[in-house]
């Protein structure tokens, strides 16, 4: 892989990607698209004052985003497709993260009506795939500690909590109904080694006009081996779960279960996450819906320190009223509980913001959200 130098400025950003939309309009297999949302939000026990925290933020519903994506007709059922998508943030106007400009997905592939398709480039795990799908009925779009329980599981542990992955290849076998699956790779790119830092990831689920269950796995590994031993440490997340509906309701069961070894030092524990989620969608009118989720995430030997078990219950509601096919408003409140080593542990203490001490987190945020 060869590091491209970013580019030297946003404006010269702004000039691409406004080149791109001049050419997609010309071009019929080109399309642009995206979202851009924003909320006012509030979360309390925050900082080491405990104090309120108020923010305009990018929609706490979805990520903004935009994206280009095109396809071409080569005949015989074949197609090449590719996507370049980068998260946005509408409240100050920056595009894209440190890690890259198109940080949500970049990849090239070709697709067959008859045997599915094959990706290369940087896009979500195949389990990641089948959670969208099927397992969360937020289709893990806030991607939120806040809000969705499973925003530190199935991410990349290794690679500062990457929920895509790297210089991969992925394939997918989607019939609109029936048997569904998929398999992806991540290639580590370490010198001397086809382990160090790699990935990999699969799914299946099978798929009904009313219903759907799928399960999945995803294993990382670390970069540095443990120690004298030369074992990676890993990191594996397993799945199970579904949907049905009845008339305007459409429940969500899922069952995760990971465990995570130390990325330092050999001998220690492995941390063990059982994560229960049950949600429910209501449509309630054509223009009126409304979703509720409760989770509870027991973690064993959290931090891989023998015996820091703690619980982590976390409930959101919802709802949305849509203004047109295009742009909806949406109101949301969140709380989180903790107990025991949760309330000792670092990475969900920063992803809530929370004051080390305190015991909850309470998040609420109203906002627009416009499509294209």
């Amino acid at each position: 892989m060869t590091k491209i130098k970013p580019f030297p400025s946003a404006i010269a950003l702004a000039v691409a990607v406004l080149a791109v939309s001049a050419q997609a309009q010309q071009q019929p297999g080109l399309e642009v698209y995206g979202l851009v949302g924003a909320s006012y939000t509030s979360k309390n026990n925050q900082g080491v004052t405990n104090a309120s925290l108020k923010e305009l933020s990018t929609n706490a519903m979805s990520v903004s985003y935009l994206g280009f994506r095109g396809r071409e007709d080569m005949g015989g059922g074949l197609n090449a497709v590719f996507r370049l998508e980068s998260s946005l943030a509408p409240d100050n106007g920056s595009i894209g993260k440190p890690v890259a400009y198109f940080d949500r997905q970049a990849f090239v592939g070709v697709t067959s009506n008859q045997w599915g398709a094959i990706t290369l480039g940087r896009q979500f795990h195949a389990l990641t795939d089948r959670s969208i799908r099927s397992l969360d009925v937020y289709n893990l779009a806030p991607a939120n500690a806040h809000l969705v329980p499973i925003a530190l599981y199935g991410v990349n542990r290794f690679a500062s909590n990457d929920n895509r992955v790297n210089n991969s290849i992925k394939y997918r076998m989607d019939n609109p109904t029936g048997l569904q699956a998929g398999a992806s790779y991540g290639m580590g790119e370490a010198a001397g080694s086809t382990t160090k830092g790699s990935s990999y990831s699969y799914d299946a689920a099978y798929v009904s006009s009313n219903y759907q269950v799928g399960l999945g796995k995803i294993s990382f590994n670390g970069v540095n081996p443990l120690g004298a031993t030369g074992v990676l440490p890993k990191h594996e997340v397993s799945a199970l779960g579904g949907s049905m509906t009845f008339g305007a309701f459409t429940p969500y069961v899922a069952v995760y279960s990971s465990t995570l070894d130390s990325a330092t030092t050999a001998g220690l524990k492995s941390q063990s996450n059982k994560v229960n989620s049950a949600g429910l969608a209501w449509k309630a009118s054509a223009t009126v819906l409304v979703r509720a989720s409760y989770a509870t995430d027991k973690g064993t030997d959290l931090n891989n320190v023998a015996g820091r078990n703690g619980q982590k219950n976390t409930t959101v509601m919802s709802a949305e009223y849509a203004l047109s096919k295009r742009t909806s408003l949406n109101a949301i409140v969140a709380k989180n509980i903790l107990s025991g080593g949760y309330l000792l542990e670092p990475l969900y203490a920063a992803a809530l913001g929370k004051n080390p001490a305190a015991t909850s987190v309470q998040f609420y945020g109203f906002g627009v959200n416009h499509a294209f």
